[in-house]
């Protein structure tokens, strides 16, 4: 049995770790207190934060009210995926938290313009919450009962219902689209579907987006549609995808994307994978994909035009 003689030998290797501490040497943003008072009390969601800060972080930073700030970006800094990014500055523009002129966007400063919490547009449960918990607390007995009991002497009633109305963000959501259609829907269900639906990392459909697609199809479909037909979760992220990009018109290709004529160019490239184009439609993924390909942009920053999707197909065949 060995004897250990020194006892160093056998201790790992200590490495220099380097600890770093901000200073404002380094730099610094210099924000409005009433700016940051606002935000703080905006009721954003973390993703929505996190792009506003990025966002200062771009602008303020550097001594400018506005900047181009592309999605990748926005990825790197905040670490979440581009199409989140993406999805929380539209919905801070449409909320009037950001301006935007072209591609570049910035804060808005005149926080009376904001449609958050701030202003009173998002409903906090905060003061019906306390009321309604008070009116619990303060009830002596519930008389859960509908009919007169012999056996008691006493009469039923109906049993005390949940807060409703400004509580419900289905509500929310519907009160929206009839104010926006001149409609007189009274159904929560299919709001409350959508609310309730996961789209991804255990995180469902927010109120505004379920907004901006009724801004959408009121403004594209051209006639009256139900909420039934709007929220059918088989085409929503349909939905939402195609008014996300209507409603960042400056991210979008000024020329359609021509299905067609690109689907010829594949099926001339591949003749054994040929796509049928009285199959290509709305309800493929590949045909989202292939738009969002079209609304990108050369490594020279030109929008894509028919020839390079030509090109693309070239070189995937070699």
């Amino acid at each position: 049995m060995g004897v250990v003689k020194h006892l160093a030998d056998y201790r790992p290797p200590l490495e220099v770790v380097e600890h770093r501490v901000a200073q404002l040497e380094d730099g610094f943003t210099r924000v409005a207190n009433e700016l940051l008072d606002a935000v703080m009390a905006s009721g954003l969601s973390e993703t929505e934060m996190c792009i506003v800060l990025a966002v200062w972080r771009k602008t303020y930073g550097f001594n400018k009210k506005m900047d181009w700030v592309s999605n990748e970006q926005l990825e790197q800094m905040v670490g979440k995926h581009h199409t989140h990014c993406s999805t929380a500055k539209n919905l801070l523009i449409g909320k009037k938290v950001f301006i935007q002129e072209g591609r570049k966007v910035g804060m808005n400063t005149n926080v009376s313009e904001w449609k958050t919490k701030v202003n009173g547009f998002c409903k906090t449960l905060a003061k019906p919450a306390k009321k309604t918990l008070a009116e619990v607390a303060n009830r002596t007995k519930q008389k859960l009962l509908t009919t007169k009991d012999n056996n008691q002497n006493t009469e039923r009633q109906d049993p005390p219902k949940s807060p409703q109305g400004e509580n419900s963000l289905a509500q929310e959501v519907m009160d929206y689209f009839n104010e926006l259609t001149g409609s007189r829907c009274a159904a929560l269900a299919p709001f409350e579907k959508a609310l309730s639906t996961v789209k991804s990392k255990d995180q469902c459909y927010t109120a505004e987006e379920l907004k901006l697609v009724i801004r959408w199809a009121h403004v594209n479909w051209g006639h009256s549609f139900k909420p039934e037909n709007l929220c059918r979760m088989t085409r929503f992220d349909g939905y939402l995808s195609d008014a996300l990009i209507w409603a960042d018109g400056h991210g979008s290709n000024p020329k359609a994307c021509p299905h067609e004529e690109i689907i010829k160019l594949w099926n001339e490239k591949f003749p054994s994978k040929a796509v049928s184009l009285h199959e290509w439609n709305r309800r493929r993924p590949a045909y989202r994909d292939l738009e969002a390909v079209w609304n990108g942009k050369t490594t020279q920053g030109n929008w894509r035009e028919l020839k390079h999707m030509g090109m693309a197909f070239e070189l995937i065949s070699k």
